[in-house]
């Protein structure tokens, strides 16, 4: 046979061995809760596409559920469960919990795999009926009370600390599953008030109200904080007008919050962690053929020391040995 032949037979080869693998990419549809603007859903995403992509065809859609009033959650919620039946996913992955309860307790009838992250509530509370076998994925477990007994220690004096959060779902569930409930718990020999606010008005008394009664400061969530027009405020501007106007020592439980101009630090959770623990979940399922129902919820890690140096010396703060020893730095 003549050699361009051979070399014209090779690349055709090559043309339909490259064609066929193309056809066979697994189909990933993900469907975020908020918006990706949000540091924490930026990302996870960014974990999810950086292992995924290379053999996987992915689609995003997201809820917006931080921004949107529940109406407009609720619409986007079936324009989402309309573009997976279009795109045909082998797996679908829904991030937080409001991915969760309004898209994926829909889909998990239907067989297809989902994954989950970033979720604080019990799994097993959206589905009354018991989890499905094709449902499991990445629980999140914001470390609070390990973090404020940690750091309220580092605070010399220290006795009631203040926990701010908006009023967002993810908050909800934290004040029933870590709060029992209630709006104070004692941890060791500190008192914490969790504090849920719906407007910015609001979350700026709190805090300038603070010193006094209270000797911390701990930042939760602030994504759904209104202005007086009742629009949602800027996360970015919420923070960093906290640190700026608190006169109290600045923590925080995600690591968004961390940084210069911002909260001084503390043991943090990472979206991105969430969204490397959740990718390797699909690729058991999509290429080692492994099932679901084998597979536990299960809690990625026990947290980040992370801290901010130009934050810790504003607030003039000094971290025991233990934890200095083990801490990342932003600067």
């Amino acid at each position: 046979m003549a050699l361009w032949r051979r070399a014209l037979l090779l690349a055709l080869a090559l043309l339909l061995l490259c064609g066929g693998a193309q056809a066979e990419a697994k189909r990933v549809f993900i469907v975020s809760s908020y918006h990706p603007e949000y540091q924490w859903e930026r990302d996870y995403l960014q974990a999810l596409s950086a292992r995924l992509s290379p053999r996987c065809q992915l689609a995003f859609y997201n809820l917006d559920s931080k921004r949107q009033p529940a109406d407009q959650v609720a619409k986007r919620a079936r324009i989402a469960l309309e573009r997976v039946r279009v795109f045909h996913p082998d797996l679908v992955i829904v991030g937080d919990d409001a991915a969760l309860k309004n898209v994926g307790t829909v889909l998990a009838p239907s067989g297809v795999p989902v994954i989950f992250l970033g979720i604080n509530n019990n799994p097993r509370n959206y589905f009354p009926g018991g989890m499905p076998g094709n449902v499991s994925g990445v629980l999140e477990r914001p470390l609070l009370l390990r973090n404020l007994f940690e750091l309220g220690h580092a605070v010399p004096g220290a006795h009631r600390a203040l926990a701010l959060f908006d009023t967002d779902l993810t908050s909800a569930v934290i004040r029933d599953e870590t709060f029992l409930g209630h709006d104070s718990i004692r941890v060791g020999d500190i008192d914490v008030d969790m504090a849920m606010l719906d407007s910015f008005a609001d979350w700026k008394k709190q805090v300038l109200a603070a010193p006094g009664r209270y000797q911390v400061i701990w930042v939760g969530l602030y994504f759904t904080l209104k202005d007086d027009k009742g629009k949602v405020m800027n996360g970015e501007e919420v923070v960093r007008w906290t640190a700026q106007n608190a006169k109290l020592p600045l923590f925080a439980f995600w690591d968004f919050a961390v940084g210069r101009g911002k909260a001084a630090g503390g043991l943090v959770l990472t979206g991105r962690e969430q969204g490397e623990e959740a990718a390797k979940m699909a690729e058991a399922v999509l290429f080692k053929g492994k099932s679901l129902a084998a597979m536990f919820p299960l809690v990625p890690s026990q947290g980040q020391f992370l801290f901010s140096r130009s934050a810790l010396q504003r607030y003039r703060v000094r971290l025991p040995a233990r934890i200095e020893s083990k801490a990342s730095w932003l600067e």
